[in-house]
């Protein structure tokens, strides 16, 4: 997707697929696939992720309808959840207290802070820690829904700031070249 259309799509579908990737989501076919009901694909959730970036997001017209109704109800109550991160960056240890969907969700709206906020770069260095020592894929999440400019800036700048970073780092950037040579 970022080859393709750069920033311009909604990475929660992303964070979504990520999270679920245990479950099958990427591709659901009906049990009876010569049925009308619509399915999760990995044509389906390109036309989600655009869609949503440019405002569509009704669960029935818009969700249900490119990925069918058992994921789109599931990927609704995604989008719904509600993770203030400015109380995570002001608290970073509240992070451990959130159920598993909300950190995935939490990733997600770290990045857009960062990049939003980007000259207040270390305010976030915290809850980064908390987040990497949980899990380093989580570091990997905030980095893999950033936008492009903001990426390349972020890492440079937590490895001048962090240097405790660079293994870290290192399995970030092997991880997102394999993403994007798998997707090549």
């Amino acid at each position: 997707m970022n080859k393709r259309f750069g920033d311009e799509w909604d990475k929660r579908v992303y964070v979504f697929l990520k999270r679920f990737e245990n479950e099958g989501y990427l591709l659901r076919v009906p049990k009876t696939p010569e049925g009308l009901e619509e399915y999760p694909s990995p044509r389906s959730w390109k036309w989600l992720a655009l869609d949503l970036y440019e405002g569509f997001n009704d669960l029935e017209a818009d969700i249900c309808s490119l990925i069918g109704e058992e994921v789109g109800m599931r990927f609704h109550a995604f989008l719904k959840l509600n993770v203030d991160i400015d109380e995570l960056i002001a608290e970073p240890k509240r992070f451990h207290l959130l159920e598993l969907d909300a950190k995935y969700m939490a990733t997600f709206m770290l990045s857009s802070w960062i990049t939003q906020n980007f000259k207040n770069l270390a305010k976030a260095y915290p809850l980064i820690d908390e987040m990497s020592q949980e899990s380093r894929e989580y570091l990997v999440m905030v980095c893999m829904t950033m936008k492009k400019a903001t990426l390349v800036k972020f890492l440079k700048q937590l490895l001048v700031d962090k240097p405790v970073y660079k293994e870290v780092l290192t399995e970030i950037a092997d991880t997102i070249s394999r993403e994007i040579s798998i997707n090549d």
